[in-house]
């Protein structure tokens, strides 16, 4: 597997079985999946912050761990996008909120630290409206439906719709 668009459109079984087996590396599906969040989301809009250096360090890390015969699971070396209103001890995390633009926690939330004893590599922090109420402040990137731009991609979890539908990461 090594076409971009071949690995963007796997199931997460598959792509998991392939980096557990040794044929898909975490970098390059990592790399793929970089790659279309460059190309598309200036458009789309689904995330509103990218921890590329910071993905591509985990993924050489899990890489490195499956390697030496560590392997955590299905989730290991996989891509993830992660909603704004996700604590990210050390990201910014803005709940989509002007008021918490440049706010970077301390800690994580309990689900991210799952995500990470499980080898998920997150590519960053996900649009959605303003903390996680219904419609969008006027100030705010709204995404972007794939599929028909003409049809709002819904409120609270818009980004991680448009994510998942455009295959900008394996899973939300």
């Amino acid at each position: 597997m090594t076409a971009t668009t071949n690995l963007a459109i796997q199931p997460i079984s598959q792509l998991a079985r392939a980096i557990k087996a040794g044929e898909l590396s975490p970098v390059e599906l990592t790399e793929c999946m970089l790659a279309r969040v460059k190309a598309l989301n200036p458009t789309l809009k689904a995330f509103n912050t990218v921890t590329a250096e910071q993905a591509l360090t985990q993924a050489r890390a899990a890489e490195q761990e499956i390697n030496s015969g560590n392997y955590r699971g299905p989730l290991h070396g996989i891509p993830v996008g992660l909603k704004d209103l996700l604590q990210t001890k050390g990201t910014r995390t803005t709940v989509s909120s002007k008021i918490l633009k440049d706010w970077v926690p301390d800690s994580n939330a309990t689900v991210v630290d799952k995500l990470e004893a499980a080898g998920a590599i997150s590519l960053g922090k996900l649009n959605m409206t303003e903390f996680a109420l219904s419609g969008y402040h006027p100030d705010l990137e709204v995404p972007v439906n794939p599929w028909n731009p003409d049809h709002w991609p819904g409120v609270s979890s818009s980004g991680s719709g448009v994510a998942t539908a455009a295959r900008l990461c394996c899973a939300t």
